[in-house]
């Protein structure tokens, strides 16, 4: 026992040391894999031989140790030992990990290599255009009963699809749910401006903005709504209450249409219209490009040029969708009966004299003390009167008394293309023929498009014999309405005419907006 206890300090920790090797070796939760972590995750997360191909030239390469090195063991051919399956719980967390093969798949080479795997590169996919993919309710039925937060998700989904008016559905069907939430009348408004409906959208948004005033994306939707319909003032107003969407650019946009609306004004007071027609161009490109205002400035300056089919095209843009209370809602009742005036101007020059007289009336009822509108109404009437006077005199064939009506009817309105029409008829049934091509030039100049002027002054011309001007009068008809019998039948007896006159055959060649004859 002695002996026993004598045992050097040396022996007593060199048994120690042994006796903490062997347990070491025999617990299972200290006890290290006898195979390289990395080893079992290349094993593990081969992909199969179907869809990669294994780069050999790419395989890592490790050793364990200087004095030891462990050969890889064939993926294949070899199994997991059993005795080496429980691993601590740490090492398996990070073999779980690191084998995630969501985290391993976005680790790609710019080759197109993936650690040692090649991935087969994969074609792009094109992705479909938005206006020509289908809608997810096509040709089902939708029911209509969900939440409204739901019907603005199928909304806003239709309206990034580019299918505006199904949008408009689902915002509408929402606002019947919950007609006090204001995103869905400002989404509302979105979907109508892309439909064109801007009058529409300008409510929708005024309603938004009374539920919430202190909403800034409709306020910067409204703002870019007036601009548009060029009420400058209250765009300018809208920016500033807009927050964080308004930019510099916003407000200098709309400073700019504010100064060239100012030189309308005062070119319109000069009567200088090649200026206001300027100016209004600039307006439109400076994006109040669906100002009926704007659009009736330009009608009157083309007008006073004598453009009076480019005026009838542009005011009918300008009242594409004329709707009397909106527009006086939204512009005011002086604006609105300027537009009005003008539109009677129009009237008055296309020859639709009992809808000038219409709308003048309802403009002088919008504003009675403008002198203006009122001489517009004035004119309108006597205009209206002479040629439905003068009308039932040429019926009743009494030309000369039809000639003086329709005279005083010019003396109204010197440029109205259909009363000199109508007054060279008269004169070409008094045989008052180089009268009758006067009045009916005259009503080319003003309308080039005006088949009846035309007409008359070829007859006129081959009255006179002057078959050469007959003949371009009616190869021009010809062009505009080839089908018509009776014009090819007088084109052919003036060629006739004209070959016997001066003893050859004739052609022609269209020279802009003549014919030259080739003899």
């Amino acid at each position: 026992m002695a002996k026993a206890k004598k045992i050097s300090t040396d022996q007593r920790l060199g048994c120690e040391s042994l006796l903490g090797c062997i347990f070491q070796s025999w617990s299972p939760r200290r006890r290290k894999p006898s195979l390289p972590e990395k080893d079992h995750k290349a094993k593990d997360y081969l992909p199969p031989k179907s869809t990669t191909v294994t780069n050999p030239k790419t395989l890592a390469r490790k050793s364990t140790d200087s004095s030891t090195q462990t050969k890889r063991p064939d993926p294949v051919k070899t199994k997991p030992d059993e005795s080496n399956a429980r691993k601590s719980s740490e090492s398996a967390r990070k073999s779980m990990s690191s084998a995630s093969p969501r985290t391993e798949s976005k680790r790609f080479s710019p080759n197109g290599v993936m650690g040692n795997i090649i991935v087969k590169p994969q074609p792009a996919v094109k992705s479909p255009d938005v206006s020509q993919t289908r809608s997810r309710w096509e040709g089902k039925t939708v029911n209509y009963r969900h939440d409204p937060e739901t019907l603005k998700r199928m909304g806003n989904e239709e309206y990034c699809r580019g299918r505006y008016g199904e949008a408009l559905v689902f915002y509408e069907r929402a606002i019947l749910a919950d007609p006090k939430t204001p995103t869905y009348w400002s989404n509302k408004s979105a979907a109508l401006i892309s439909l064109g409906r801007l009058l529409e959208a300008s409510d929708a948004c005024e309603e938004a903005l009374r539920l919430n005033p202190n909403y800034e994306r409709a306020h910067q939707r409204l703002a870019s709504l007036q601009l548009r319909l060029g009420e400058v003032e209250k765009a300018l107003c809208h920016y500033n209450q807009a927050g964080i969407y308004t930019e510099t650019k916003h407000i200098e946009q709309v400073q700019d249409v504010i100064k060239c609306l100012r030189r309308c004004d005062e070119a319109r007071r000069s009567k200088e219209w090649n200026v206001v027609l300027k100016e209004t161009c600039f307006v439109i490109s400076y994006g109040a490009d669906s100002s009926p205002r704007v659009y009736a400035l330009q009608t009157e300056a083309l007008l006073h040029l004598q453009r009076q089919e480019e005026a009838y095209d542009v005011y009918q843009k300008a009242t594409k969708r004329l709707d009397i209370d909106c527009f006086i809602k939204i512009f005011g009742l002086s604006i609105t009966s300027y537009i009005l005036m003008v539109g009677a101007q129009v009237y008055i020059a296309a020859g639709r004299f009992e809808d000038a007289v219409t709308v003048s009336r309802q403009a002088s009822r919008l504003d009675p003390s403008n002198e203006e509108v009122n001489a517009v109404a004035r004119k309108a009437r006597a205009v209206a009167a002479a040629r439905l006077t003068g009308n039932l005199l040429f019926n009743a064939s009494k030309f000369e008394a039809a000639c003086v009506v329709y005279t005083e009817g010019l003396e109204q309105d010197p440029c109205n293309a259909l009363l000199l029409c109508n007054r060279a008829a008269s004169r070409f049934k008094l045989g008052l023929f180089e009268k009758a091509i006067e009045d009916s030039s005259l009503a080319l100049n003003l309308q080039p498009s005006y088949r009846k002027a035309r007409r008359r002054r070829a007859d006129s011309y081959a009255k006179l014999e002057k078959w050469q001007h007959a003949i371009q009068d009616y190869e021009l008809l010809m062009m505009e309405t080839p089908e018509d019998e009776e014009t090819r039948r007088v084109l052919a007896d003036a060629n006739a005419r004209f070959r016997k006159q001066i003893g050859g055959d004739v052609r022609f060649k269209e020279t802009g907006s003549d014919l030259v004859v080739l003899n």
